[in-house]
């Protein structure tokens, strides 16, 4: 069934409300424009595709001001596709509650290719398609199952879903709020450590090394 004019009307709002207002305060420069999501990328898990999957995608934000990284942010977790009508979502988030985002020092092809990814595999994990998996949170560690990038054989091949200091970790929409989850990659031997020492001790060594919050593909392991 598709949308009324009004609900229609209304998640444009919300996309906008999200990308043009809330996404240029935190981040400045979004960049040339959205990134936005493949059919080819949700065809790899030949599972059954999210009604609303072709509106994600990801915005390529270069250096702006004091952030002289670049940041990838994705945009189409929170929008409301669960509500039939206008409304504040009764769960108080918006869509699946949270965005994801991950820091490079230089423009890397991996990252929106990545993010699309994730957010497919999400979408899925919230459409019940994975029985017993559950939505990403704060402090998962997400195995990658091999290099973070095609291009050569990085030694990060985890994620650590980590909540932001560096900018503004939630915002609101009108269905609800919104989480940002950035993303810190990490090697075999880190996540071993933090299996051991625990996740803040882990945390505390990628930062004394320069590790967090950018991720770069190329770097030695920590430990």
């Amino acid at each position: 069934m598709s949308p009324t004019p009004d609900l229609s009307a209304w998640f444009e709002a919300v996309w906008a409300q999200r990308e043009d207002q809330v996404y240029r305060a935190l981040f400045g420069n979004l960049g040339k424009g959205v990134i936005p999501a493949s059919p080819a990328t949700y065809e790899r898990y030949q599972k059954k595709p999210h009604p609303g999957w072709l509106h994600h995608a990801v915005f390529a934000c270069p250096p702006d001001g004091e952030r002289t990284h670049w940041l990838y942010i994705t945009s189409g977790l929170s929008n409301p596709w669960n509500l039939e009508q206008p409304s504040r979502d009764v769960s108080g988030y918006a869509g699946l509650g949270f965005e994801l985002a991950i820091a490079t020092p230089t423009p890397q092809e991996f990252a929106p290719k990545l993010l699309h990814n994730l957010m497919a595999y999400e979408l899925l994990v919230a459409t019940g398609q994975y029985p017993g998996a559950e939505l990403f949170e704060y402090g998962n560690r997400i195995p990658l199952r091999g290099s973070i990038t095609p291009e050569f054989e990085s030694k990060i091949r985890w994620l650590l879903v980590e909540q932001p200091k560096h900018y503004k970790s939630s915002f609101d929409l009108p269905p609800g709020r919104v989480d940002l989850f950035h993303l810190v990659g990490a090697t075999d031997a880190e996540i071993e450590l933090g299996n051991v020492q625990g996740q803040d001790p882990l945390v505390a060594m990628l930062q004394q090394h320069g590790a967090h919050p950018v991720t770069d593909a190329a770097r030695p392991s920590c430990c």
